[in-house]
């Protein structure tokens, strides 16, 4: 088993909506968040899971009311320790404006949205190797940072 997978990583919103949103490949990342002494979010997560998860309901994929009630079991969730939720501060902005740089660099030059890029300075300020991503343009980006991009699947 690789060394990253034993140590604390960062959560993005799109693996981490598979725990609570019934996905093909939800039960994988379900034992993967359940195999985790820490998992690592940001303040971010809390709007982007309501988001997700009211979209999902919007589209068909959750029965009615369910956004509703995910929202609140990933909130209790959070609120009861089971993540590491990492504030908003003057260190992720440093960090933010730091990945904006790296990824402008000719040896990067990697296009990062906003929020993706302030999910990975979340996991650059708090030092962690990898980022468990469903997502491909952060997928690409972490790679291109130097992130270990973990896959359950």
């Amino acid at each position: 088993m690789p060394a990253v997978m034993t140590s604390p990583f960062y959560w993005d919103t799109s693996a981490l909506l598979k725990c609570y949103a019934p996905e093909p490949d939800s039960h994988a990342y379900r034992a993967l968040l359940c195999d985790r002494p820490r998992v690592v979010i940001c303040f971010l997560h809390r709007i982007e899971m309501a988001y997700a998860l009211q979209q999902k309901e919007s589209r068909g994929e959750l029965l009615p009311t369910s956004a509703r009630h995910l929202t609140a079991l990933f909130d209790r969730d959070a609120d009861e320790g089971r993540f590491v939720v990492l504030p908003w501060g003057p260190d992720l902005v440093k960090a933010a404006r730091d990945v904006l740089e790296q990824s402008l660099s000719p040896q990067e030059s990697v296009p990062i949205r906003t929020l993706d890029g302030i999910h990975l300075a979340a996991a650059r300020a708090a030092g962690l190797p990898g980022i468990v991503t469903t997502d491909k343009r952060m997928r690409a980006a972490a790679a291109a940072l130097g992130f270990d991009i973990v896959d359950p699947t």
